[in-house]
Order: C-alpha cells, then structure tokens, then sequence
C-alpha cells in the first residue's frame, strides 16, 4: 500500500508511512516545463505526474530527463483528460523507460506497463470490476467514495461521490466491503454506497488477485486511518 503525499505532508510529519509516492508535480500552465517538483526526492519514493494543466509542445524525453533526474523506483501517471496525441506518446516513451510507469487504461491498454486504475465503485464486485484487465498488472487506487442508485418506475440513475458523507445505522455488506443505506419515497427507493475506512481496510486484506500488485491512496484521506493498522499488519 502506498500513500500519496505532498512535499508539505512529506516534511510536517516526524515518522512517515512505510510506503509513500510524491503527489503534486505536473505541467506548468505556460507549458514550458514541469512545475511542483520536489527540492529532494526521499529515497524509494515515487512520482506522481498528473494532468492539471494540459500536457505541453515539449518532447516527451526532455520530460522524463527532467523526472530521472530524481532516479524514482516509478513514475506513475494520474492522467484524468482525455487523451491527446501529445499525452498518448508520452504515455508510450514512458512505458519504454526504464522506470515502471503505471497509467489509466486510457492511456497504458495497449503498452508494455502497470495500468493504474481508479477506486472500485462501492456497487461492483471487485472480481467484476478487475476482470476486463485479468491478465495485465494493476495498481489500484483506494479511496472513501460512495455511489447513490436511485429506483424508480422509469429504471435507475447512479451517480457516484469522491467523498462519502457519514452514514448513521448503515448496513454493511461482506461481499461488496462496503455500507449501505435504503431510503424510501412514494415513488422511489434510494441505496446509498459508501466505503469506511473499515471496508478499504478489508480490501487490503482480502484475497486480491494475485495481478494486484499495489494498492494507493491520498495520505490526507487515508494516513491517520490505515497506515497504523498496515504496518501492525505488515509486523504480525
């Protein structure tokens, strides 16, 4: 389990988690460079790259010279736009790198790399959420999120949440790790998903498939909750 951290997190905390990657560099929003690299790269610490801005004319190997500088064990890709010429060979000069660079199957279906893939939705079974990338090696994101699937005569609307809201007297389901809730109106039934810190703990523990081979997650949303517990875990 790795948690992503900012520079700030990084130097604020007196005793840091057993496995952590650096969150925040990205394109410079001139596009000229890359932008909130760290001053020192702690050892065994990866890169995050993300897409805030768009990703800029530059050529993609005076972007990876910029992060080998740092010589990362990975550099591994949030990329949430859609992607573009200019991303996509990035995203391959990368896979032919010698870091591992795990990237959102938008990006990495058709290369040689991890695929980097978002928190299971608290509705799916993880096998049938892993499924379609059975055969490729994953890094999965691991996040507090929550779904909401309301029924109604005409069929059902999911809409899904980065961040669950607390649920009182929410009921737990074994099988999907996460909680639930049942409203009802005169003309609809309301199941509210969340995931506890409880549920992603589980999952941690729980038989993944044996290409799962990280699991991540924001530092600000999960480090007080489950790092303890990982490196008791992780002692035992």
């Amino acid at each position: 389990m790795f948690l992503a951290m900012t520079e700030e997190e990084i130097q604020s905390i007196s005793s840091l988690p057993s496995q952590y990657a650096y969150l925040g560099c990205h394109f410079s929003a001139d596009g000229s460079a890359l932008e909130g690299l760290p001053k020192h790269l702690p050892q065994n610490c990866g890169i995050i790259l993300d897409d805030r801005h768009p990703i800029p004319p530059t050529e993609p190997d005076k972007i990876i010279e910029q992060l080998a500088k740092y010589n990362p064990p990975y550099i591994l890709l949030d990329f949430r736009r859609p992607p573009t010429d200019r991303s996509m060979k990035l995203s391959a000069e990368l896979a032919r790198s010698i870091f591992p660079s795990p990237m959102p199957p938008d990006y990495g279906k058709d290369l040689n790399c991890p695929l980097f893939l978002p928190p299971i939705p608290p509705h799916i079974p993880i096998e049938e959420y892993l499924q379609p990338w059975h055969d490729r090696e994953i890094w999965l994101e691991l996040a507090l999120d929550a779904v909401q699937i309301d029924v109604t005569s005409r069929g059902s609307q999911i809409t899904y949440f980065p961040h669950a809201h607390p649920v009182e007297n929410a009921h737990k389901d074994s099988m999907l790790h996460c909680h639930y809730k049942i409203t009802q109106t005169d003309d609809a039934l309301s199941f509210y998903c969340c995931r506890t810190p409880e549920d992603l703990w589980e999952i941690i523990r729980s038989p993944l498939p044996q290409n799962v081979t990280h699991t991540i997650g924001l530092y600000q949303e999960l480090g007080n909750i489950l790092e303890i517990k990982y490196a008791n875990w992780l002692r035992a």
